[in-house]
């Protein structure tokens, strides 16, 4: 469908970036009017190129990393300074190719929230019909499924997890403590419970967003791997018509991955970028677009200058709490450390049958809590006054509605696998035979510290400069360790676990049960849960930080939208794949609706 013009190929459409959204938004946009060309550019290889990419427990083979973009942060002062890696998948399907399968929506609050916010069309109701959209659930029969809550045509197939016999016995500990048990909890939008969550993986395979692609038949959609887009073409206006924007956006320059030589692509309609939330500030900023002072600094033209981009940078902040357990068959642990031999056999296994240990993650039951009734922290104190002063009493001092959670917890299965989670010489020894070991995962919501993504040069091969913020803000710490505690406490005393639990892992550790020491082990074993969002905000034309409006436009710029995780104004309470899902269904009916509004 593509046409050639001095070499310059053309499309109505281009989309940035094969990730979780991107490859989601080409599909839909291409089966929405076949008459219409796409061009979707990803500039990692395809996932076909990726040995062993849809075994689901394949980060567990050594050496089996994953093409990556190679990025770290800047030391975190707040995790004791220590530099984290920024683990962003490289080829077609992005993220949702390494992640771990993890179909969590989040609350029903979290988009009512965004909406309230001055952007129509984010409520809960409104969102729902995209996260269904993506979806072929297929139900088991010991799981209690929401069916209306699923959806049944999607190219992303999608099953429950059955619990290792740990999970078993932390669920039940849950319960015990006063959770709720609510089978389905995490697609149905609740705020507080526990349940199982749905995985984007069925009979022991991955699926992932190249799913969407892969699975077109038709000729108008064309995805070309390996290109590396460097900036916009901007064209500008007639200044004289007051209803236009500045610019148009009308195509991108490029270049082949490993190659120098720029190539140009046109668009007749419609750019999408959809590089999540590291890579789409970094092109709008090399195109010119962000910051007027940092892109200045850099020596790149300011065209439109937008504070916004590459500013409220976000992520879900994580701690690891370990114990030993008296019966190691009752843990994984067996299947990954004791005998390296065995990961060979688990990974001839699932060549053979997709069945076996690396054919799911060995995470257990999740959870979500308030935890407003139970922390008792000055930190907390303080800026639950401070709060009183200038919000309404419906929010807290994280800021949260009622109806949202601060914690998720769950369980690791195992003893942590996270070699590329925390710097080596911090991670706890993994246990031998005769040992075993799980690891609870405190999730920090609605995380008060906010990161920036900066340039490094004007080159736009260059990697970005990545400052999150971790636990630069107290209350994040209060809160966690709050969490800290009340997991420790859960499995510690719960009927299922408290007789299983025989210590800390590993065995010299202490976890003191008082707010300095669980504050100081959050500030020790924090990391990222790997959900970077919020660098190219979403917002009404009276917030001055704001790069998109509610129908993902960028300001100023005609023919560009934004579609990925980066548009999110607050995080969901969360992870962040199933917004990254319904953010490519959307955006494709919008920019179809447009179209048809203007014809």
């Amino acid at each position: 469908m593509a046409h050639t013009n001095d070499n310059i190929d053309t499309y109505d459409y281009i989309i940035i970036g094969g990730g979780t959204s991107g490859a989601v938004a080409a599909r839909r946009l291409a089966e929405g009017n076949t008459n219409l060309s796409v061009c979707l550019l990803e500039a990692g290889p395809s996932d076909a190129e990726i040995v062993d990419g849809r075994m689901i427990g394949r980060w567990a083979l050594n050496g089996a990393k994953s093409p990556d973009w190679n990025y770290d942060t800047i030391a975190q002062k707040g995790c004791n300074n220590r530099i984290i890696h920024a683990l962003r998948a490289r080829y077609l399907g992005g993220c949702s190719a390494v992640n771990g399968t993890l179909l969590i929506r989040g609350a029903k609050a979290d988009y009512d929230r965004i909406a309230a916010l001055g952007n129509p069309g984010w409520s809960w109701e409104e969102m729902l019909p995209y996260f269904k959209a993506s979806e072929t659930f297929h139900p088991v029969e010991w799981h209690q499924a929401d069916l209306n809550a699923h959806g049944n045509s999607g190219p992303l197939h999608t099953e429950p997890h059955r619990l290792a016999a740990i999970s078993e016995k932390v669920l039940d500990s849950f319960i015990d403590s006063g959770f709720e048990y609510k089978p389905d909890m995490f697609v149905q939008g609740d705020y507080e419970g526990v349940g199982h969550v749905v995985r984007t993986a069925h009979k022991g395979i991955r699926s992932t967003s190249a799913d969407f692609v892969h699975s077109y038949g038709k000729t108008n959609l064309t995805v070309q791997t390996g290109v590396y887009v460097d900036r916009f073409i901007l064209e500008k206006n007639d200044v004289s018509d007051k209803n236009r924007c500045d610019y148009k956006a009308v195509g991108v320059e490029a270049h082949y991955d490993g190659n120098d030589q720029s190539i140009i692509i046109k668009a007749r309609k419609e750019i999408i970028l959809s590089a999540g939330a590291y890579n789409s500030p970094m092109i709008l900023m090399h195109s010119g677009i962000g910051p007027a002072e940092h892109l200045i600094e850099m020596g790149i033209s300011c065209k439109v200058d937008l504070p916004g981009v590459g500013g409220n940078l976000q992520d879900h902040t994580i701690v690891y709490t370990s114990y030993q357990v008296n019966d190691p068959s009752l843990t994984v642990d067996r299947f990954y450390y004791n005998h390296p031999e065995l990961l060979t056999e688990s990974a001839k296994q699932w060549h053979e049958t997709k069945t076996g240990p690396l054919a799911d993650l060995p995470v257990g039951a999740f959870a979500l809590k308030r935890i407003d009734k139970t922390i008792q922290d000055p930190v907390w104190e303080a800026a639950k006054s401070e709060k009183q002063t200038d919000q309404s009493a419906e929010c807290d001092p994280t800021g949260q509605w009622p109806n949202q959670p601060h914690i998720e917890f769950w369980t690791s299965e195992m003893q942590f696998f996270a070699p590329n989670f925390i710097e080596g010489g911090e991670l706890p020894p993994f246990p031998v035979e005769g040992e075993g070991v799980i690891t609870l995962i405190t999730f920090l919501c609605a995380s008060q510290s906010r990161g920036t993504v900066r340039l490094s040069s004007k080159n736009p091969s260059s990697a970005p400069i990545i400052d999150h913020a971790y636990l630069e803000n107290d209350l994040d710490v209060a809160v966690l360790a709050e969490g800290c505690r009340i997991g420790h406490e859960v499995l510690t005393k719960g009927r299922g676990t408290k007789d299983v639990i025989v210590g800390p892992w590993p065995k010299t550790a202490s976890y003191a049960n008082d707010l300095a020491s669980w504050k100081e082990h959050v500030r020790a074993f924090a990391n990222t849960c790997y959900h970077p969002g919020g660098t190219c905000k979403m917002a009404p034309d009276t917030d001055p930080m704001g790069v998109v409006d509610h129908r993902l436009r960028v300001r100023n710029i005609e023919g560009l939208r934004v579609a990925d995780v980066s548009i999110m104004p607050l995080l969901n309470n969360g992870h962040t794949q199933a917004p990254a899902y319904a953010i490519g269904e959307k955006v494709a009916h919008m920019v179809l609706e447009d179209a048809t509004l203007a014809s």
